[in-house]
């Protein structure tokens, strides 16, 4: 009884989690008209809300919570011009949050795309598409970096809490979790590479495929708010 309304659950949150292709497309937007131009900071606000929304829908309260916490604070920093009289310390410590701010949206929906998206959809979405096997076995496996990695991450944490080895002393606290992570992403990448190849990367069959996404209501919803915020905002900016 208790497996059936989980299955139930996850099978509303489905509903509101919009197809891996239009967050990839919203990403790619997204990710080149901030290398182009900074958006508004009121289209910024905006996506972050948002973008809030829609992973409180997924069942990630929490993640976005915090995000928009984070940016609520970032936002509270003065525009660049604000901050020209301010000595030259205090100015480079400003810019370097006003830099963060700028590339935050990025970072924050290539988060909620990853963390939304499992192999399985991903893969049946480009399927959808007919991308070839060359592409879309590398975008899927290299999916599977990112748990890796924080879970890798979190256990040499717990490691070297464990070993008395805090924060307090940083050249050994660097120490003693970058060498770690450099062989583990080492590690992975190979991981990754022979996953690719077990998929025969090199000679792709036809698949099956036990996840069925399909476009919905939500996609429509999903793309074109954020396309109507961010062709908005490149129409503030002119």
């Amino acid at each position: 009884m208790q497996q059936d309304s989980f299955s139930v659950a996850k099978e509303k949150r489905a509903q509101f989690n919009p197809n891996p292709l239009s967050k990839i497309v919203v990403v790619l937007a997204l990710d080149i008209i901030v290398i182009v131009h900074p958006l508004p900071d009121w289209v910024g606000l905006a996506i972050v809300l948002v973008l809030t929304l829609f992973c409180t829908l997924a069942g990630f309260f929490s993640m976005g919570l915090k995000a928009c916490l984070f940016y609520l604070l970032l936002f509270m920093i003065p525009p660049i011009d604000g901050v020209m009289a301010y000595p030259a310390l205090l100015k480079m410590f400003i810019s370097f949050f006003l830099i963060v701010r700028i590339f935050y949206l990025p970072i924050f929906i290539g988060a909620y795309l990853v963390k939304t998206s499992d192999v399985g959809s991903i893969l049946s979405s480009l399927d959808t598409i007919h991308a070839p096997k060359s592409i879309s076995i590398p975008i899927a496996v290299m999916f599977r970096f990112f748990p890796s990695f924080h879970e890798e991450r979190r256990n040499i944490k717990l490691a070297m809490k464990v070993r008395g080895i805090s924060f307090k002393n940083p050249i050994a606290y660097v120490e003693h979790v970058a060498v770690p992570l450099l062989i583990m992403c080492s590690t992975i990448a190979d991981d990754i590479a022979k996953a690719a190849e077990v998929k025969c990367i090199e000679n792709p069959t036809p698949s099956i495929r036990y996840t069925e996404v399909k476009f919905q209501l939500i996609d429509a919803v999903f793309v074109g708010i954020m396309g109507a915020l961010l062709v908005g905002g490149l129409t503030w900016l002119k």
